[in-house]
């Protein structure tokens, strides 16, 4: 399904960190967008960015398949904790500037408490990055930081 919604309706990331640009496209348990590595500020040394940076590029995606399966069912957006990644295969380890990434996210294990696994991919030139990510997303997450 295609999307009307920027990405900053979508994800709780502030400009700065938000990574990715726009979902070009998405299903009920998929997710598509796009990357443009010079807006990855932060993260950007001597014109390029470490591959290891990818990890967020698939968490932000996961994070916009949240917000659209929100924005779907008319509730509101939740955060997300990026517990961890396997399997992460890289055969560069920086990333070009000038690069445009596509970035697919599969929900691959899911369980009501809110624990998922997503299987995802970073594809441009030169580039094809793949892990599995572990993340936890509930409405409860503001608990964890109270006092």
């Amino acid at each position: 399904m295609r999307t009307h919604y920027d990405i900053e309706d979508l994800i709780p990331h502030k400009k700065a960190m938000c990574l990715i640009k726009r979902v070009i496209d998405w299903g009920e348990d998929w997710c598509q967008a796009e990357v443009d590595v010079a807006d990855s500020g932060a993260f950007m040394i001597d014109g390029y960015v470490p591959a290891y940076v990818a990890i967020e590029y698939m968490a932000q995606t996961v994070a916009a398949l949240a917000g659209l399966r929100a924005k779907a069912h008319h509730k509101p957006i939740q955060l997300g904790l990026l517990l961890g990644t396997r399997l992460l295969a890289s055969p560069v380890d920086k990333m070009k500037a000038d690069l445009v990434l596509t970035v697919r996210v599969k929900e691959i294990f899911s369980e009501d408490n809110g624990m998922a696994v997503y299987e995802c991919q970073v594809t441009g030139e030169g580039v094809e990055l793949k892990s599995n990510l572990n993340v936890y997303q509930s409405d409860k997450i503001g608990e964890l930081f109270s006092d």
